[in-house]
């Protein structure tokens, strides 16, 4: 297994769209793992390929339980529920229902330090298909929702932080657009 290199924003592939798996084979398993690692080795609950470099429709998630984790306005995401702890693989995952909404703050690996509140549907239903090409379904509540359809997202092309008001988007690119270039500025 190796860790993969997080790619950052504003790198145009997290905003481009992923292309379907077609070939389920050891070299696709061997880039799950790989993500799974990176993923934990980063402290993710979720990764897409988009976010190694990689415009493939996979996407990993790990939720793993930990009591008052994230500030929102719905109880259940602080309740254990069936998915935690639980290591999902998604391949040309697709939301085929929502209901509800939901609101709860949200991080992401590709956006270093920004957190905020984003709106989502609070249950969504997902297919897909496993590493080995079998396919799944999914009904998914609370913050298994929220981060399915944030991969689900950068799957898309689409970054959390289109989904948030358009000040709140433009105070935080402007953060890290002074961010990087204070690190080109201080650069030999």
């Amino acid at each position: 297994m190796a860790q993969l290199n997080i790619v950052t924003w504003p790198a145009k592939v997290l905003e481009t769209k992923a292309e379907p798996v077609e070939t389920f084979d050891n070299q696709l398993k061997q880039f799950i793992e790989d993500m799974h690692e990176t993923m934990q080795a980063n402290s993710g609950i979720g990764l897409a390929a988009n976010q190694v470099g990689v415009l493939k429709r996979i996407t990993t998630i790990e939720i793993p339980y930990a009591e008052n984790r994230y500030e929102s306005d719905d109880d259940e995401l602080d309740a254990k529920q069936w998915w935690h702890n639980k290591r999902f693989t998604f391949v040309n995952p697709i939301i085929t229902k929502k209901e509800g909404k939901i609101s709860a703050q949200e991080g992401c690996l590709s956006f270093p330090e920004i957190f905020d509140f984003v709106d989502r549907a609070a249950e969504v239903w997902v297919t897909a298909k496993d590493e080995n090409g079998k396919e799944f379904e999914v009904h998914a509540t609370g913050l298994l929702s929220i981060c399915l359809q944030h991969e689900i997202d950068h799957l898309d092309g689409v970054v959390f932080i289109t989904r948030m008001s358009r000040m709140k988007a433009m105070r935080i690119r402007k953060k890290i657009m002074r961010r990087g270039s204070l690190v080109t500025e201080g650069e030999p």
